[in-house]
């Protein structure tokens, strides 16, 4: 709802003493022009409590603030009559009521209403042009915008007593701050959990798989110590641990194996990505080079398999099949469709490395931090080249290097063919110019009037052009022919739609017999009209245009059509025909229904195949009056060609095609590598799908974010929160498409970045103690949580970021009771993880206690462990470990949990028919095919997370649905058989058989009372439903 229509009452009366009052303050401090008073009071005012209803686009109640034309339409202003005026009646109280407006929020300040009325009272006077947009935030005075400064590690006083008396040892800097924050809210910290507690707490944390029994009782009754620290090496060392972590960045990256959107398509190559940020944690890469190499790794580290595959990330979420395949980039909905791809791919780049929510600022400024619309399309414009598409990478980096000296020898032989055809447009001169121009104009009203699916012939593929066809057709007898007409196809095979696949060189023959030579050549290189001689250029498209060939006077029964010169189809060539007619004088089809013989065929019913071409359906223009007009336009366009194409320029262009030709078979002739679902600018087109071959797109900024409403050119760059260096990218013109996404890659991972270090700090401390220092891991800005102990934040960044940071001076001033296992190496994840975990606040017990609980029933400042649910991967792998059925085969292509039907259209993932007994399936639950539109049932139900979008942070619920699912579903079935086979293969007894179970499950032996109890429940219901049971027991499900 917006304004009210205007009321046809006068004034209400208002107390004067308090007008008066009201208008003393605002005169005093009015500015002394009316315009003045429009930009300071009056602008601020709509721009912040009226703009979001009464804009240009949403039009609420039928009225608009933001231009003069809009205000004056709407009639609620009288100028220099405020009495009279509209807008005031609702802006002010009436009868002791609240104002009409605004409709949401408190009411206008009886400062901000006088402001109003003082400016319509001056005659409402609105600057030439004075457009009024959403308010700008400029204030980047918040915590997460200020540089990261290595505090000073808190000072314990009486230390050595304090220990004593709290039963915890401040083992580093990390005890210093959470013992400080606890002293400041009175709590006390808890006193640290036994060892089994600690082994299955702290290999779950790294590893995400239970710890196996001998390794407990090795642990356990380890006299060594420093048993703790040496376990704790022992997980980061092991390859089970990039399992676990490359899970918690794949949440985030909202990685998955399919599309999503109505056909979520699946994605054969994505898991290359998987295995490379799998990978990436096992060999602790430093954190800016793994940053870098998903935004520019192409650009930042050529040569490298790692620079292509770090860019799945871009790829990694959702993409619209139908948007950009089946809709042109032409086409609005086309357009759109790359609109919300590029927003996908900024506001995942920007909430997963530095935690701000620049999408807020799509459509309109952003409400609370400092990010106008022109910052947000200058990061769309930074990705404008690049698609999610399959693209090669290769282990061997000479092979790579070979690739991409071809490719630039490629795109230069291009550029030049381009600037040569440029050369003759400009020869040809404005008649020359404006024939093109009517002929765009005019072909798409000569586009087909409804898809056939019968296309017509299609000749083999051929890697060069120079490779000749032939098609024949057989009459039945000899026929007195008038003319022969060759019909175009129409396919959107690589964009190319009208006239695919029609020869750039032809000729037309008759013959008596099928093996006679064909001596009366009727036309060679014909012109789309009758009887004209022949032309030494190539064949131009035709389109939907008929090609006539005057044959008047020619008896025959054979009709051959030899084509010299393939077209190019994208990086190939073929030659294909939608039909012939062979016209009478009567103009009756004698070549309807007649056999047809080719060199070759492509045989793809019902599209394609040799019958088509004489089975009377080619596509025809829907305005035939085009067709007439676009053939006589196209006859003087090639007319003023045959005149300015020079013999010299012909030489020219054959060599540069030669040129070409040979690089695109000398990059055909290199291995092909393996495929990889990635950034992308160069790849297979398909349908509306097209590569922009390195080109940027033209980004605009959009009023709304309505791509029908551009607002002019956006500039690639990045955000303003970092002082003294430019939003805007200092660029070359000629740069190239990678240079962008370089810059921006080393703007985040700048060692003074405020928000990058921070946000990777956060998130591995919230993956280690189940709820984050910033509780909104993704949003840092205003609307997000503010850090619970923002000075740990800091010291962990600063520590992550490395001693190579000059930017800031990093103070150590720390009691001598502290022990420092500082990180060494600048970006090691490992060396932070190593120094949270031997931690004494992560050795903490779990135990609840009603003293700390009454003054932080959340445990935000942590003065105990979290207790945690195990995660849906974990609970899985657990219960595949604990039956003996685990697979540790790493990397590869995702298994499926599914029965896969119908994949040409939109695939059906049959969860129902699959066998939990297929062991290709008993792999790690990372190496899943994972599937965004139908998830899988089993681990949706556990909390697994939601690929569609990102997940910094799951949940965690606890109902009876999970319990039903761990005792009924299928695999617990089927691995509940398994686990019952391996406690009797490996124990002698029953009793030994539980002690066994117990100790897979939870990693202790059973007390008496449980021995009993399952002991009874196994007599009863046999072991295989004891182990149903089992895998239902909280010490199996949690974590302590």
């Amino acid at each position: 709802m917006g304004i009210p229509a205007r009321p046809g009452t006068g004034q209400h009366a208002r107390p004067f003493l308090s007008v008066c009052a009201v208008l003393l303050v605002v005169f005093l401090n009015l500015p002394a022009h009316a315009d003045d008073l429009f930009r300071d009071r009056v602008v601020p005012v709509i721009q912040k409590r009226c703009l979001s209803c009464h804009n240009s686009v949403d039009h609420k109640g039928g009225f608009a603030l933001q231009t003069a034309d809009e205000m004056s339409k709407s009639g609620f202003v009288e100028s220099g009559k405020p009495s009279d005026s509209h807008l005031l009646s609702v802006l002010k109280s009436q009868d002791g009521k609240r104002p009409v407006m605004p409709k949401n929020g408190e009411p206008l300040k009886a400062e901000e209403v006088v402001a109003i009325e003082q400016w319509i009272a001056g005659g409402a006077k609105w600057p030439d042009g004075f457009r009024i947009d959403d308010p700008v935030i400029t204030n980047t005075d918040w915590w997460s915008f200020k540089p990261v400064v290595r505090p000073r590690v808190p000072e314990i006083p009486n230390l050595k007593s304090q220990i004593s008396n709290l039963k915890l040892e401040v083992r580093n800097p990390v005890d210093a701050f959470i013992l400080a924050k606890q002293r400041e809210m009175k709590l006390a910290p808890s006193p640290e959990a036994d060892r089994r507690t600690l082994i299955r707490r702290v290999t779950y944390d790294l590893t995400g798989l239970p710890p196996t029994p001998e390794e407990v009782h090795e642990f356990v009754h380890d006299p060594d110590p420093t048993a703790y620290e040496r376990l704790v090496d022992r997980l980061l060392a092991s390859p089970h641990y990039g399992e676990r972590w490359g899970r918690h960045w794949l949440d985030v990256a909202r990685y998955a194996d399919t599309c999503g959107y109505d056909k979520d398509k699946l994605r054969p190559n994505a898991w290359p990505y998987r295995d490379y940020v799998i990978r990436s944690f096992n060999e602790d890469k430093s954190y800016a080079r793994f940053v870098e190499e998903q935004i520019a790794g192409d650009v930042l580290f050529p040569g490298t398999a790692d620079g292509i595959l770090g860019l799945g990330f871009i790829a990694a979420g959702p993409w619209d099949f139908i948007g950009h395949v089946e809709v042109p980039e032409s086409k609005i909905d086309g357009k759109v469709a790359r609109h919300n791809d590029r927003d996908e791919m900024v506001t995942a780049t920007l909430n997963t490395f530095c935690s701000v929510t620049i999408q807020c600022a799509q459509c309109h400024n952003h409400k609370f931090d400092p990010f106008t619309q022109q910052h947000y399309y200058g990061l769309q414009a930074v990705f404008a080249a690049v698609d999610r598409a399959e693209r090669p990478y290769d282990l061997d980096p000479s092979i790579e290097q070979q690739r991409r000296d071809l490719l630039a020898k490629q795109r230069d032989q291009q550029a030049k063919i381009g600037q040569l055809e440029n050369e003759i447009r400009v020869a040809g001169g404005d008649e020359f110019t404006r024939l093109e121009k009517e002929i765009r104009e005019l072909t798409p009203k000569a586009q087909p009037l409804a898809k056939k699916p019968e296309y017509g012939y299609h000749s083999g593929i051929e890697s060069s052009p120079d490779k000749a066809k032939w098609v024949q057709i057989d009459l039945g007898q000899p026929v007195e022919i008038d003319r022969i007409v060759l019909h175009a196809c129409h396919d959107e095979f690589g964009g190319i739609g009208a006239g695919f696949g029609f020869p750039m060189r032809f000729n037309v023959a008759t013959g008596g017999s099928p093996v006679a030579e064909f001596q009366t050549v009727i036309a060679v290189n014909a012109t789309p009209t009758t009887g004209e001689p022949p032309v030494a250029t190539d064949f131009p498209n035709p389109g939907l245009v008929p090609v006539t060939i005057n044959a008047k006077g020619t008896k025959a029964r054979f009709i051959r059509i030899t084509v010299p010169k393939l077209r190019e189809r994208t990086k190939d060539f073929m030659f294909a025909l939608a039909e012939v007619e062979v016209l009478t004088a009567d103009g009756k089809n004698a070549a309807l229904k007649a056999e047809v013989t080719a060199l070759d065929s492509i045989e793809a019913p019902i599209r394609w195949g040799k019958k088509n071409l004489t089975d009377g359906i080619w596509p025809q223009a829907g305005d035939t009056a085009a067709i007439t007009q676009l053939a006589e336009l196209q006859k003087q366009h090639q007319a003023i060609l045959d005149r300015i194409n020079t013999p010299e320029r012909r030489t020219l262009r054959e060599q540069l095609d030669k040129d070409l030709k040979a690089a695109q078979q000398q990059l055909a002739g290199l291995p092909q590598g393996r495929m990889v679902l990635a950034a992308a600018t160069d790849f297979e087109p398909a349908g509306g799908f097209q590569p922009t071959k390195g080109k940027p797109r033209d980004v605009q900024v959009l009023h709304r974010g309505n791509v029908l409403q551009p607002r002019g050119a956006a500039k690639p760059g990045v955000l303003p929160i970092l002082k003294d260096i430019p939003v805007e990218f200092d660029l070359p013109v000629d740069h190239r498409e990678g240079d962008r996404r370089a810059a921006l890659a080393k703007w985040i991972t700048r060692p003074d970045h405020p928000t990058t270090w921070r946000s990777i700090a956060n998130r591995v401390w919230q993956f280690h103690f189940g709820q984050a220092i910033v509780e909104s891991p993704n949003d840092f800005g205003r609307m997000g949580r503010l850090p619970s102990h923002p000075e740990l934040l800091d010291w962990l960044a600063a520590e992550l970021r490395g001693d190579d940071d000059t930017s800031t001076t990093r103070e150590r001033v720390v009691s001598d009771d502290l022990d420092h296992s500082l990180a060494r190496r600048a970006g090691s994840l490992k060396d932070i993880h190593r120094l949270i975990v031997t931690s004494s606040t992560y050795r903490q017990q779990s135990v609840h206690r009603d003293d700390a609980a009454t003054i932080d029933g959340g445990n935000r400042f942590l003065w105990r462990m979290n207790r945690r649910r195990l995660e849906a991967e974990e609970i899985r792998d657990s219960i595949l470990s604990v039956s003996g059925r685990m697979s540790h085969r790493m990397n590869g292509p995702g298994y499926y949990l599914f029965a896969l039907e119908q994949t040409a259209h939109s695939p059906h993932y049959e969860y129902h028919k699959f066998d939990p007994e297929d062991v290709a399936s008993h792999r790690r639950s990372v190496y899943r095919f994972i599937v965004r539109s139908q998830p899988d049932p089993y681990m949706t139900t556990l909390d697994c997370a939601d690929s569609s979008q990102s997940t910094p942070l799951r949940d965690e619920t606890l109902t009876s649905l999970q319990a039903l699912s761990l005792l009924n579903n299928r695999l617990s079935l089927s691995m509940s058989r398994h686990f019952a086979r391996r406690l009797g293969e490996e124990s002698k007894t029953g009793s030994d058989r539980i002690d066994l179970a117990m100790r897979l499950i939870a990693g202790r032996s059973p007390t008496d009372r449980e021995r009993a109890e399952f002991a009874a429940y196994a007599e009863k219901h046999g072991f295989e439903n004891l182990c149903r049971v089992l895998f239902n027991v909280s010490e199996f499900v949690f974590v302590d």
